[in-house]
């Protein structure tokens, strides 16, 4: 089994990376029973957010796996979601660190008891319990639950975190020892090279292909630049032993005349950063093809905590000058990735761009019936935004519609759309947009002063639509033999996205409540404890409304 007490990396985290006490220290255990392979890491790049904690495989590929505490303490938090991290588990311990562990398929016994009791007092599946320190005490070792699949996750894998309970800000849980030896260095793919404007807007991206010569990536022939501001992006990432995983990488750093220009370390992580990430890659390019590019200068209005540089990390190049250039990609064993090239600088000129706004500001967008209101530093950049509306079809409605700027690039903050409240305006109104796929994505809408409006966290085309459609409601099992789950798969026309209601759902038996999992990646509503059921034939109910109002009910009758 994989050691995890580093006692080198303890010292360093002591005295370096948390200013703990190392009388404070614990020797933790693994919360799995085999070795640890990772499937992620931490802070590595996810959607609208950075990875907080590393995702450890199961040992077969299959759910079931024991999850054990990694040491002494008493169960926290319990949280139950449709979504995000499904059944999850927080422990805290005596050094001021709390342990938690996600995506479960279910508890230990008495956990399971304790919160399935929560749920059916408050007739809820969805619940988030804060629990007094005395009432679940657990030991370093103790069952606690086991490996799943709950939540928003894609195969069986235990979401691990160690947080500072305090601050509850996460901490990187390989400087604490968990986590696989690994001797592969990180991998260096292309090199962006973006010229700058005046307001360090990007006028202009190149991107060059690297080669690897021995223990170092190159290029051939020096990089010839505009003079003038100049910023560079790395696309990389780190794989680890007995594994094809591609992973972030822990620390990158740029150096211009082997004067740090740029640094960033994945060590320690605040919450009220997640959007940031937006600013921290280059969000247009993962848009648009996937690909992770670390973005080596900060943004105008972002700066992550984790990050420090010189000059924002932009290079002034004079006409005619060349300055050297070092990028280095390192893992917490220390394995390096390192890009070392040569830019010539020549006198040109980019086209500069219109219609910039001011991310340090607040301002207002108004279109024909539309008006859009961004908070200041609701942007990461000095942007270019141009505004439209019209009239566009969307399941065979009429909708008004207003595009603001590209879905290609990000905000860092909610902004608020608005209109004219519809002569029939009801609850039934939201205001929509399309996803790649094409799927209707609803963000509600509430009413102020006459107009209809909602809050939104992304650039793109949003129309004002009227959903009358309830959700569907088809039985895949309710048959009376108790050997298989009872499962209902619930779908809508509309799918909740930002501060949007998600589906509503009320089961019962009997006229009695009853637990039904939502597993939401599958739309399927599952009951299994049929313990809890009476005796004799059986009448299942179920009501689901979705964020508009529309309702749908389902009623069997069961053979007992």
């Amino acid at each position: 089994m994989t050691k995890f007490i580093r006692p080198f990396i303890l010292i360093i985290i002591c005295f370096l990376h948390y200013d703990s006490d190392c009388r404070d220290t614990l020797e933790f255990r693994s919360p799995v029973d085999h070795d640890v392979r990772l499937t992620g890491n931490f802070m590595e790049i996810r959607t609208n957010h950075f990875h907080t904690g590393i995702d450890i495989k199961s040992s077969k590929g299959l759910v079931g796996d024991n999850i054990r505490s990694v040491a002494d303490g008493f169960v926290s938090r319990i949280k139950v979601q449709s979504g995000s991290y499904g059944q999850a588990l927080y422990i805290d311990h005596p050094n001021g660190q709390t342990s938690v562990y996600a995506h479960l398929n279910n508890y230990s016994p008495e956990i399971e008891d304790y919160i399935k009791n929560i749920q059916y007092k408050l007739e809820t599946f969805a619940v988030d319990i804060y629990i007094p320190d005395s009432t679940l005490m657990v030991k370093k070792g103790q069952l606690i639950g086991a490996m799943g699949n709950t939540g928003r996750s894609f195969g069986p894998h235990l979401h691990f975190e160690i947080r500072e309970t305090e601050s509850e800000k996460p901490l990187n849980p390989e400087l604490l020892g968990f986590g696989p030896s690994d001797s592969k260095a990180p991998i260096l793919e292309k090199l962006y090279a973006y010229t700058l404007g005046v307001n360090n807007e990007i006028l202009k991206t190149d991107i060059i292909s690297l080669e690897k010569h021995g223990s170092k990536y190159v290029i051939h022939p020096p990089l010839n630049l505009n003079s003038g501001k100049v910023a560079f992006g790395i696309q990389a990432y780190d794989q680890m032993n007995g594994s094809y995983n591609k992973n972030g990488i822990y620390n990158i750093k740029m150096l211009v005349n082997g004067k740090s220009y740029y640094e960033w370390t994945a060590d320690k992580y605040s919450f009220s950063e997640s959007k940031k990430i937006n600013g921290f890659i280059d969000y247009k390019k993962r848009i648009t093809t996937g690909e992770k590019v670390y973005r080596l200068f900060e943004p105008y209005c972002s700066v992550l905590e984790n990050v420090r540089t010189y000059e924002h990390g932009i290079v002034n190049f004079s006409e005619n000058e060349a300055q050297n250039i070092e990028i280095l990609a390192t893992d917490i064993y220390q394995n390096i990735g390192r890009l070392e090239f040569e830019v010539k600088s020549e006198n040109k000129t980019s086209k500069p761009k219109n219609n910039f706004y001011n991310c340090d500001t607040s301002f207002v967008l108004i279109k024909d019936n539309f008006k859009i209101e961004f908070p200041p530093k609701s942007l990461f950049d000095v942007e270019e935004l141009k505004i439209k509306s019209g009239v566009s079809k969307i399941e065979n409605q009429e909708c008004n519609y207003v595009t603001i700027g590209s879905s290609q690039f990000a905000v860092s903050k909610y902004f608020k759309i608005s209109m004219k409240i519809p002569d029939d305006y009801n609850s039934n109104w939201t205001f929509t947009t399309t996803d790649k796929r094409n799927r209707l994505l609803s963000f509600g809408a509430d009413t102020i002063n006459g107009r209809m409006y909602t809050l939104v966290d992304q650039l793109g085309k949003f129309y004002a639509f009227k959903d009358d459609e309830a959700p569907k409601l088809q039985v895949i099992n309710l048959e009376s033999n108790k050997k298989r789950p009872w499962k209902v798969k619930i779908t809508d026309n509309v799918i909740p996205d930002g501060k949007a209601s998600d589906l509503y759902y009320y089961a019962s038996v009997n006229g009695a409540w009853i637990c039904m999992l939502y597993d939401l990646k599958n739309d399927l509503l599952v009951f299994d404890d049929f313990d809890r059921l009476p005796k004799g034939p059986l009448t299942f109910e179920l009501i689901v409304s979705d964020g508009q109002g529309n309702i749908s009910s389902l009623r069997r009758h069961i053979k007992g």
